[in-house]
């Protein structure tokens, strides 16, 4: 149910990169803590902004089946807060706000890190959909439609609006659509209509509307709000590992990586572990990207020999800058000599 809700939810947000406009004049406005619950397919979901920069979006997810929660509860926040009850699962993803795609995805119910493929995140393909604002003439409307040659006076639809816990019956809503490519997914060619909160109450969409030849599927907001509270307060990060041991090579030594994307610049030291107290140099070195999450490690010969001493063991220290409750100790020694 995580990586279905996530690719439904990713369609909305994504959508929102079609159109600069919407981008600057929704989600610049998002603050921590604005929340949304929605139900789709027997399932509610609470869907939290967490943190939002230039660069990146972290959302936190809340899932529970339905009949979970026959009686709803009062208050959202409350039941965030007591670690919602009934929830199957929860989850906090982080989305790069240039390319779309899924920096990380942590599932606290699994107490691990959820792997997407990329078929699952569809970010390339979403980043290319334009988004056409649907004028008032072709909105939906409420009622029969009138007869041939008569003039239709019917009220525009809108879908429910609720905030904290009220309901606001005369919201406006802002309406958006776009088609799905033929790309062989359940999506292939789908028309998609977004309805979105024209006071931007919540930046995301409060409808998402998917029509097929055979059915309609929804996605609706039974609620919204801001400042909700979660006992999880970071995205948990992965932590580089060191993989081998560092290898001799023509120009000084390498030391192979295997670390997250979002780890790209460290701070390397040499712990010198041969007498009773340690000692720790800083190391100069370079960074070289291999395949996926693997890296390599080069220092030169010359910045060794300030450091390194003949017939020396050591281990080595990796702190991501900026990050340095994610360091990594290499755990056996080697011993250095020329």
């Amino acid at each position: 149910m995580l990586r279905l809700f996530i690719l439904s939810f990713t369609l909305s947000l994504t959508l929102f990169f079609g159109s600069d406009i919407l981008l600057k004049e929704r989600l610049t406005r998002a603050k921590s803590g604005d929340y949304i619950v929605a139900e789709s397919n027997k399932m509610i979901t609470v869907l939290i902004i967490r943190t939002l920069t230039p660069k990146s979006l972290i959302l936190e997810e809340i899932t529970a089946p339905a009949k979970h929660l026959k009686e709803r509860p009062t208050s959202w926040p409350e039941w965030v807060k007591a670690k919602a009850p009934g929830h199957s699962s929860w989850s906090m993803v982080e989305i790069d706000l240039n390319s779309g795609e899924i920096i990380e995805c942590y599932s606290f119910s699994r107490a691990s890190w959820v792997q997407l493929a990329p078929s699952e995140s569809l970010f390339a393909t979403l980043l290319q959909l334009p988004l056409k604002s649907i004028q008032s003439g072709e909105r939906r409307r409420i009622g029969p439609p009138p007869g041939s040659g008569d003039a239709d006076f019917r009220q525009i639809w809108q879908p429910p609006l609720v905030f904290e816990g009220k309901t606001f019956p005369k919201a406006v809503f802002d309406a958006f659509a776009t088609q799905w490519p033929q790309d062989n997914t359940d999506l292939a060619g789908k028309a998609v209509t977004l309805y979105f909160d024209s006071e931007i109450r919540f930046p995301l969409p409060y409808w998402i509307q998917v029509e097929t030849s055979h059915a309609i599927g929804h996605f609706r907001a039974i609620d919204s709000g801001r400042n909700l509270h979660s006992p999880y307060r970071t995205m948990p990060h992965r932590i580089p590992q060191f993989v081998g041991q560092p290898k001799k090579t023509p120009k000084g030594l390498s030391l192979s990586l295997k670390s997250p994307k979002y780890f790209r610049t460290f701070e390397l030291f040499a712990i010198d572990v041969t007498g009773r107290e340690k000692q720790i140099y800083p190391v100069t070195h370079s960074l070289v990207d291999g395949d996926g999450d693997l890296l390599t490690i080069e220092i030169d010969e010359a910045d060794l020999a300030q450091v390194l001493e003949t017939n020396h063991r050591y281990t080595w220290l990796l702190v991501p800058a900026g990050h340095s409750e994610s360091y990594t100790e290499s755990t056996k020694p080697f011993t250095w000599g020329r």
